[in-house]
């Protein structure tokens, strides 16, 4: 057996027995709702409770962490930490569904084809990770124990990892065949792409709170679509 055949059938194993249909749809389901519960629950209690009354067009979305503006920080924090372990699962899954393990026939599989599905789930893995840092590393923690510039590290890891995965999936539902729409894979290569360029052209409260909601019109319908339509990688 080859060095390659190991590594397909260690990864066929893992999606197997650790991230199949099942736990993906289970990941899938909690991190919709739990993560938007918190989420929401942050700002409403931030807007109503918060000493300077939080608002998504004056404050950034990490305020959410810090104490000056909420007397709830630990809310975001594990909408943070729950977010970015359950897109990880999704994540692999993702990369299994497009391009599966093992192959049948690498012939059919190009070298784009290998490299766009790679760096969706590198750069997927890189969102999950950095929101979770997110999350531990908040305002109030990182600023005590690791510096402020950890938490802006953390931070631009889950936007930059969750925008070009978004890009580089997107790419490869609009150019090979899948059972997920072209109109998602076009909104996931231009939208939360077009909207990070401009957030980092105007670099205010209001347009990271934009970049947020982008990402989360690129994750909740494909989820969703996975979950309803029941895709499952073709062995």
């Amino acid at each position: 057996m080859s060095l390659r055949e190991s590594i397909n059938k260690i990864r066929a194993t893992i999606f197997d027995k650790v991230i199949n249909y099942r736990i993906v749809k289970i990941c899938g389901i909690l991190v919709i709702i739990l993560y938007l519960s918190f989420l929401i629950a942050g700002v409403i209690v931030a807007s109503i409770f918060g000493p300077s009354g939080y608002s998504i067009i004056d404050n950034w979305i990490s305020d959410l962490g810090g104490s000056p503006y909420t007397p709830a920080p630990y809310l975001y924090d594990i909408a943070c930490i729950i977010a970015g372990s359950l897109t990880i699962p999704i994540t692999y899954y993702m990369e299994n569904l497009l391009l599966p393990i093992p192959q049948k026939n690498m012939r059919k599989f190009t070298r784009l084809r290998i490299r766009l599905t790679s760096s969706g789930f590198i750069f997927g893995l890189i969102g999950g990770l950095g929101y979770i840092g997110v999350g531990i590393f908040s305002e109030n923690r990182s600023d005590i124990l690791f510096g402020a510039e950890l938490h802006g590290i953390m931070s631009e890891l889950a936007f930059v990892g969750f925008v070009l995965s978004a890009f580089f999936m997107g790419w490869y539902i609009l150019l090979y065949k899948t059972k997920i729409p072209k109109l998602l894979g076009l909104y996931g290569v231009v939208g939360p792409f077009t909207t990070i360029i401009v957030f980092l052209i105007e670099s205010n409260p209001l347009w990271e709170w934009i970049l947020l909601f982008s990402i989360l019109a690129w994750i909740i319908p494909l989820a969703l679509f996975v979950l309803i339509k029941k895709l499952k990688p073709e062995r």
